[in-house]
């Protein structure tokens, strides 16, 4: 499944977990927000691993989307 890795800003707390525990994949927006982003030419990530990223947001931030851009995070 093509799946990749999405943040709800209007969710977005800025706790900072997934910037933290994923450098390589999260970082913050410029702005004066310090919203979380998904960084553009990240890794490419196993789906256990994009289903990892999703469980370090501590308020559902982080989401998954499927190619047609359709909400399938597991609940």
């Amino acid at each position: 499944m093509d799946l990749r890795l999405y943040v709800d800003h209007d969710l977005c707390v800025s706790s900072g977990a997934c910037v933290l525990e994923r450098p390589d994949v999260f970082a913050y927006q410029d702005g004066p927000e310090q919203l979380a982003v998904v960084l553009p030419g990240g890794p490419e990530l196993s789906e256990e691993k994009m289903a990892d990223a999703v469980e370090l947001c501590p308020v559902d931030a982080i989401r998954l989307l499927n190619g047609a851009g359709d909400d399938v995070t597991p609940a």
